[in-house]
């Protein structure tokens, strides 16, 4: 969960959320259980090298990522801490912005994948639009200032479950008052 950002607009919810699902996947006795806060792109890069090559074949893996996302084109990018303010770059500058400093989600489910695990349930806890104009200031898009919006794409694997916390197009709340998202809230319901 990365809620600490440097240069966007910081989260709450995102390391309770992370704290949370740790908790509950130790109490249903996954044997593996990695959990990153406020982590730069390198300490993500790291800490995803080490996660993967702990996948066995046949494995029950579930990925999960709370903190800012963004679409360029068909990728989708998990932000990290020290994601850069991209409010002046240019298309081309935001591109390889978000190549150097971005996590490319389908990279990281295409990789866990190739460690042929039973089964991948990949988790986003993340807004689907980026670039938004007059929204609550309580939501986990990037910018609540810019005019342009995109929605995640769609993400596919085989032998995967990719689920998203909100629909294309829409909001995920990070609400101060609340101890976890929505997402997370109902994810913890149904999972104890």
């Amino acid at each position: 969960g990365i809620g600490d950002y440097e240069n966007v607009r910081k989260l709450k919810n995102p390391q309770n959320d992370a704290k949370a699902l740790s908790s509950l996947l130790q109490r249903i006795r996954f044997t593996t259980v990695d959990q990153q806060l406020d982590k730069t792109c390198n300490q993500l890069k790291h800490a995803f090298v080490d996660f993967e090559a702990s996948i066995q074949s046949n494995d029950i893996v579930l990925f999960y990522f709370a903190g800012h996302g963004i679409q360029w084109e068909d990728q989708n990018y998990l932000l990290p801490k020290d994601f850069p303010d991209m409010h002046a770059a240019d298309a081309t500058e935001k591109a390889a912005l978000l190549k150097k400093n971005a996590i490319n989600a389908q990279d990281i489910l295409n990789k866990l994948s190739d460690r042929e695990p039973y089964v991948i349930i990949f988790l986003l806890d993340c807004c689907r639009k980026y670039f938004l104009r007059n929204i609550d200031l309580n939501t986990r898009a990037l910018n609540a200032n810019e005019s342009r919006s995109v929605g995640l794409s769609a993400m596919h694997k085989s032998g995967s479950l990719v689920a998203f916390a909100c629909a294309p197009g829409t909001l995920v709340d990070d609400k101060p008052e609340e101890q976890n998202s929505l997402f997370m809230k109902h994810l913890l319901k149904h999972l104890a």
